[in-house]
């Protein structure tokens, strides 16, 4: 039982064909307050001792603590090998999350925040494309509005490749439309998802471990006003590579 002041989450990843419990070591969840994109404060222990979010699983588990006034907490998760799951609402009372393997299509949904001070910085979400991840279509869910901020999405290789130039002054979700030859102030794909001219779309898998693995942001535009939001990674799940 944790100390007077936090609250103890533990949690288990679970094959739902072999009916067994999943050892996983490098998967990556990230906490957030419940139906918002901001990420939870989390701590390794009911000492206070912090924890970073996104945080990695430990032999298939998670176990981290929050301060006892949280009742429940929205989480996202990767596994090693290329399994996206969200869990809304998950309390502490719950300790199983189950992985469904034969599922090919797959949403993986990450939190983004584009501060009034930050400008073209690249941003790590926490989480890397495994050799599993056929990325096919990305789009951004604006929950708080940015002021006249402007974003790219993309890996550490190639910033802008699945989204650039993403205006995230609206809130609401936010579908890409395809480059054409000639475009002005429109959002479009990146060269990850889209051919350079714009008129031919395509799919994308890592060139290898090191190489474009993270998923990252970019705050193009100063906001005037800070935002946040989501980015939905829609990609097929390669079975035969993970």
């Amino acid at each position: 039982m944790a100390a007077p002041g936090f609250q103890e989450y533990y949690v288990q990843l679970f094959d739902m064909r072999t009916r067994t419990f999943i050892s996983d070591s490098t998967g990556v969840a990230v906490a957030m307050t419940v139906n918002t994109a901001t990420k939870s404060t989390l701590y390794a222990d009911d000492r206070g001792t912090t924890l970073a979010n996104p945080m990695t699983f430990t032999s298939g588990t998670l176990r981290f603590f929050v301060a006892d006034t949280v009742t429940s907490l929205d989480l996202s998760l990767l596994t090693a090998n290329g399994h996206a799951l969200f869990v809304k609402g998950l309390t502490a009372s719950q300790h199983r999350l189950d992985i469904n393997p034969e599922k090919i299509e797959q949403k993986l949904i990450l939190p983004y925040v584009h501060t009034a001070t930050l400008t073209a910085s690249v941003q790590d979400t926490g989480f890397d494309l495994s050799a599993a991840m056929l990325v096919k279509d990305v789009e951004i869910d604006i929950i708080t509005a940015a002021t006249l901020g402007v974003m790219n999405v993309g890996t550490s290789t190639a910033p802008s490749g699945f989204v650039a130039l993403a205006t995230i002054a609206t809130t609401g979700l936010q579908a890409l439309l395809l480059q054409e030859d000639i475009v002005s102030a429109v959002t479009f794909y990146g060269a990850l998802l889209a051919s350079a001219t714009g008129t031919v779309r395509k799919k994308h898998v890592r060139a290898n471990a090191t190489s474009g693995a993270n998923i990252v942001y970019n705050n193009v535009t100063q906001a005037t006003v800070a935002g946040d939001g989501f980015i939905y990674l829609s990609f097929d799940r390669i079975p035969s590579r993970g």
